[in-house]
């Protein structure tokens, strides 16, 4: 797990959450979908491939549809832990980046995930998440595949 000196702090200052979530966001079905892994393939019910959307690749794809916003972060966390576990038990040949996001003070939380492709641009700068400076992140890698 990597983090970002705002994500340690809010960690350090988590308070008890009372937000109620859908069962169906803690025990996704994930949907497959032109090499690509989706919470939710709805909006794509009418395309077949990735040449057929706005995104320049499935890295976008992704980590654009498979977003949800949370309003707390101790419920957001316990999410993109169930993701994770879910993610690494269904999918043992893929490497997957979760990431839990927020503003500093740890309110407007965004949890998203994404398959690690290392022919496709990052979707977040991994290796500078310092970088970051409006925003505390949380970064999980799933690296399962055989290299």
């Amino acid at each position: 797990m990597k983090t970002n000196k705002a994500m340690r702090n809010l960690l350090n200052e988590l308070a008890q959450s009372n937000e109620s979530i859908s069962s169906n966001l803690f025990n996704p079905t994930f949907h497959e979908w032109d090499n690509c892994i989706l919470v939710d393939a709805s909006s794509l019910r009418e395309t077949d491939s990735i040449e057929e959307t706005i995104y320049q690749d499935r890295t976008e794809l992704e980590a654009s549809i498979n977003h949800y916003h949370i309003e707390d972060l101790r419920t957001g966390i316990k999410l993109i832990s169930n993701w994770k576990e879910n993610l690494k038990w269904n999918y043992p040949e893929k490497d997957f980046i979760l990431i839990l996001s927020s503003t500093i003070e740890g309110e407007d939380v965004v949890i998203r995930f994404y398959q690690f492709r290392d022919h496709e641009p990052e979707w977040i700068k991994l290796n500078d998440l310092e970088g970051y400076k409006e925003e505390a992140i949380l970064v999980i890698e799933i690296l399962n595949a055989v290299q």
